[in-house]
C-alpha cells in the first residue's frame, strides 16, 4: 500500500480525523514487524528445504551415482575433480544460507534494542540483498557443477559401452556423435533450467516478495521525512 492510498484510506474511515506523521510511521513500523515476522517464519522452512536438498545431493554424489556406475561398469571411477566440484557447490549454498541467517538475526537483534525504523529497514534490506547476490553465486557454481556432471556422465557413459563392444572413439560416425550431443544439450538444458528456474522461484517466495515491500516501506517512509 502507497503512503497516499493510507491517507485515503484513514480519510474515508472519518472525515474528521487527518493522519499525521506519527500515525504513518505506526502504520509503516506494525507493516514492518509484520514482514520481518513473515520472514523470520521463511527463514525456518528456508533450513528444512535446504536440509532435505543437501541431504538429496549428498546421497546421490556418494551413494546412488557411485553405485550405479560401479553396477554398470566395473573398474571406473567418478573423476576426482568433479567430486570436489560437487561437494564445493553444496557447501557453497550452506554456507551461503548460514551466513545470511547469522547476518539476519544479528542486524535484528541489534536493531531492537538501538535502531530507529530507517535504520532497521535499511540493514535489513542490506543483508536481504547480499543473501540474494550470494544465492545467485552459489547457484551459478551449482549449475555449472552439474553441467560438469552431467557431460561427465556421458563420456563415462559412451566409454563404457564403447568398451563393451572393442570399439574406440574413432570408430563411431560423427553423425551419431552429433546427435548424441544434441540430445544431450536438450536433457541437459530442460534439468539444470528446470532446477535453476525451481530454486530462484524458491528464493522469490521465501524472501524476494517481502524485499520488495521492505523497500516500499522505506520509500513511504522517505516521503514523511526521516
Amino acid at each position: 500500500m502507497e503512503l497516499k492510498d493510507l491517507k485515503e484510506t484513514w480519510a474515508r474511515l472519518s472525515s474528521r480525523k487527518e493522519l499525521d506523521e506519527g500515525q504513518l510511521r505506526e502504520m509503516l513500523r506494525r507493516k514492518t514487524g509484520n514482514l520481518v515476522d513473515r520472514i523470520d517464519r521463511n527463514v525456518r522452512i528456508g533450513f528444512g528445504v535446504l536440509f532435505v536438498f543437501i541431504v538429496l545431493f549428498i546421497l546421490d554424489d556418494f551413494i546412488f551415482a557411485p553405485k550405479l556406475l560401479n553396477d554398470v561398469a566395473t573398474g571406473i571411477d567418478i573423476p576426482q575433480w568433479l567430486m570436489f566440484l560437487s561437494v564445493f557447490a553444496n557447501v557453497l549454498i550452506i554456507v551461503t544460507f548460514v551466513y545470511f541467517v547469522i547476518q539476519y538475526y544479528k542486524v535484528k537483534k541489534n536493531c531492537d534494542i538501538s535502531c530507529n525504523l530507517k535504520e532497521t529497514l535499511v540493514k535489513i534490506i542490506g543483508t536481504l540483498r547480499i543473501y540474494q547476490r550470494l544465492f545467485y553465486l552459489a547457484l551459478l557454481i551449482f549449475s555449472i557443477a552439474m553441467v560438469l556432471q552431467f557431460i561427465s556422465g556421458m563420456f563415462l557413459g559412451a566409454q563404457v559401452e564403447l568398451h563393451e563392444k572393442d570399439m574406440l572413439f574413432s570408430d563411431v560416425a560423427v553423425g551419431k556423435w552429433l546427435v548424441l550431443f544434441v540430445l544431450g544439450l536438450v536433457v541437459l538444458g530442460i534439468t539444470v533450467g528446470g532446477i535453476f528456474l525451481l530454486l530462484r522461484w524458491g528464493f522469490h517466495r521465501l524472501y524476494g516478495n517481502y524485499l520488495d515491500k521492505l523497500k516500499q516501506n522505506l520509500s513511504e517512509l522517505n516521503e514523511i521525512g526521516n
